[in-house]
């Protein structure tokens, strides 16, 4: 009899305990399906960018503008070891006229690739391409200025990919320019607003990005660091960039570590570009 009531015990006993068990799982089960579902929708839903998204107006707004760029490189230049610097200076007016001017260490190296055979002959001082209505004009100047018209519509393009204009536009795209806003500052007497971007949120922005070209650079990087951004305040298009990176840069036929700094001196200052004398009679390559 003592046997059967134990058994009665715990019969009872685990009734008890599966209906309680029950009331509890029946009160926790939304509210576990409801974190469970949460969790699964952090799971799915896309990392977002760090920082903000900064409102820029293109450059391309602008009428006519002065800009510079410099690029230091340290690594290797087509296979060979080369460290030192390019700067460009890029002038465009409201006339369909622009030129860009290319001096600095490394000119050398990349001469050839826009003035051919005979350019490579010797180290150029500078570089100017210029581009007006009736064409593109090369003007190598070394002991002599020597004036080309390529024939080919991409003779210019390494150097044309490296101007002011053409970078700030890449840098400074939609697709990457999120960043935090430093404060406001005064660039060459001009009020602006400092951002920061976040160099990984760069790289890996660059890569997905719709413009074939910011994709390919993205691509090509092996890292790059954070960049400074001055805005505008006024007219809110970027007046100058500074950014660090390391991989491979295709226009230099580089490899290994770049620093790039852009900057506008100068916006709808419509500076006349006009063709120098060695081009009335161009060499046609």
């Amino acid at each position: 009899m003592k046997t059967l009531n134990q058994v009665l015990s715990i019969g009872i006993a685990m009734v008890v305990i599966v209906f309680v068990l029950f009331l509890v799982l029946s009160v926790a089960a939304p509210a576990f399906s409801a974190t469970l579902t949460a969790l699964l929708a952090q799971a799915s839903t896309p990392t977002p960018l760090p920082g903000e998204v900064i409102p820029l107006e293109p450059i391309a707004g602008l009428t006519s503008l002065n800009a510079t760029v410099k690029i230091d490189v340290n690594g290797l230049m087509d296979g060979k070891r080369a460290q030192g610097d390019l700067n460009a200076v890029l002038t465009t007016n409201d006339q369909g006229k622009s030129r860009i001017t290319v001096t600095g260490s490394l000119l050398g190296d990349i001469a050839a690739q826009v003035g051919g055979s005979l350019v490579g002959l010797f180290t150029p001082s500078k570089v100017d391409i210029y581009k007006v209505p009736e064409g593109t004009y090369v003007v190598v100047n070394g002991l002599f200025p020597v004036c080309v018209k390529p024939k080919a519509p991409k003779a210019t393009a390494a150097l044309d990919e490296m101007s002011p204009q053409s970078l700030l536009s890449m840098l400074t795209s939609s697709d990457v320019a999120r960043g935090k806003l430093v404060g406001q500052e005064t660039l060459n007497g001009v009020p602006v607003k400092h951002y920061v971007l976040d160099g990984d949120a760069f790289l890996a922005a660059a890569q997905k990005s719709t413009d074939p070209k910011l994709r390919a650079f993205g691509e090509a990087l092996w890292s790059a660091e954070d960049a400074d951004l001055y805005v505008d305040a006024k007219g809110g298009y970027p007046v100058a960039f500074r950014g660090s990176y390391s991989g491979t840069y295709e226009p230099l036929k580089f490899e290994g570590d770049f620093d790039v700094q852009i900057e506008l001196t100068g916006v709808n200052t419509n500076t006349p570009v006009d063709l120098p004398a060695s081009c009335n009679n161009p060499i046609s390559r």
